[in-house]
């Protein structure tokens, strides 16, 4: 399992590459709040990435425990 790389949502595309080539890898997105992240996911969607997820706000992500 590979850990949490903090990527800026406004150069999530650029970026994404350097982690994987494959747009079907799963992507777990999160920010403060979750609207960045929402805004990564909408880039990588029409990037051709497959397999995104919004996880919304870290603090929604603790309280889920997905750290």
């Amino acid at each position: 399992m590979q850990s949490a790389i903090n990527i800026p949502h406004d150069q999530i595309v650029e970026r994404i590459k350097a982690v994987s080539l494959d747009k079907d890898a799963p992507i777990n997105l999160y920010c403060r709040s979750g609207r960045r992240a929402e805004v990564a996911l909408t880039e990588l969607k029409k990037a051709g990435y497959t397999n995104v997820t919004n996880h919304g706000g870290y603090e929604d992500l603790l309280k889920k425990g997905l750290k």
